[in-house]
């Protein structure tokens, strides 16, 4: 199976152009978790599989431009992954 894609910057600008953090070939683990924080720790996104892309929003509310901290646990035999992801517009 192949390792997920990440992108480090995505825009949720209402463009239609990435608008949303896609992580390419994570749908592929059904047991996959994410979580977002904010650089002083503060979660800002969690999923449990990963059906919806994280739109860049917390409660609704649109964050503002900044870089977050990710964890990423596909499962399925592969070791979790951290980095950051910026938003961008």
């Amino acid at each position: 199976m192949k390792a997920p894609l990440i992108p480090n910057t995505f825009s949720p600008n209402n463009d239609g152009i990435n608008d949303k953090w896609e992580i390419t070939y994570l749908k592929r683990y059904p047991y996959a978790k994410v979580q977002v924080f904010t650089r002083t720790g503060q979660k800002v996104f969690e999923s449990s599989g990963y059906l919806n892309a994280w739109d860049g929003r917390k409660n609704g509310v649109l964050l503002p431009v900044d870089t977050y901290y990710y964890i990423i646990e596909p499962e399925s035999g592969r070791a979790p992954v951290t980095g950051f992801v910026t938003i961008i517009r």
